[in-house]
C-alpha cells in the first residue's frame, strides 16, 4: 500500500463553487435591477437567503473566490440571466427555471470557462489536453439490478 494522496477535482464541484453562484448573482441583481423585485423577494425566487442577496448585490458572494471569470460578458450566458430572471417574475414551472439553469452551466463546461480555474485548483491536471466538459456525455450504460 502506498501512501499517496490523489485529489481528483472534478467539474462539478468548481461548478458548484463558482458558476452556479455567480450566476444567481447575475439573476439576482437582473430581479433587483431590472425587474424592482427587493432582496427578501429575489431571496425567495432563489432559494437562498436575504443576506445572500445582499452578498450578491455588493460582490463579496457568487465570485467564486477564485477571480472567476466575469459571466456577464458574455451574450449567451447574459441571454439564459434575462430569460430565466423574466421566468421568475412570470413563476413559471420550475423545471424549466432548471433547464435554463443547466443550459447556461453546460454553456459554462463547454466553453471551457471553468479550466483556468480547474488549473489554478489542481497544477497537476493538464487543462490543454483534458476535453472531458467539451464532449457531449454518454451515457448508454445499462445497468444491472
Amino acid at each position: 500500500m502506498h501512501n499517496i494522496t490523489i485529489v481528483m477535482l472534478l467539474p462539478a464541484e468548481i461548478e458548484t463553487k463558482t458558476s452556479i453562484p455567480a450566476l444567481r448573482a447575475l439573476i439576482a441583481k437582473k430581479l433587483i435591477g431590472t425587474h424592482k423585485m427587493n432582496q427578501k423577494q429575489a431571496a425567495s425566487s432563489l432559494g437562498v437567503t436575504q443576506a445572500a442577496i445582499s452578498n450578491y448585490m455588493r460582490g463579496t458572494r457568487g465570485t467564486g473566490g477564485y477571480d472567476i471569470f466575469d459571466l456577464g460578458t458574455f451574450p449567451k450566458i447574459t441571454g439564459i440571466v434575462n430569460q430565466i430572471a423574466i421566468m421568475m417574475v412570470e413563476e413559471e414551472e420550475m423545471s424549466k427555471i432548471i433547464a435554463k439553469f443547466n443550459e447556461a452551466c453546460y454553456i459554462i463546461r463547454s466553453h471551457r470557462m471553468l479550466c483556468d480555474t480547474h488549473k489554478r485548483l489542481d497544477p497537476k491536471l493538464d487543462v490543454d489536453n483534458c476535453h472531458v466538459c467539451e464532449e457531449e456525455p454518454n451515457f448508454n450504460i445499462e445497468l444491472k439490478v
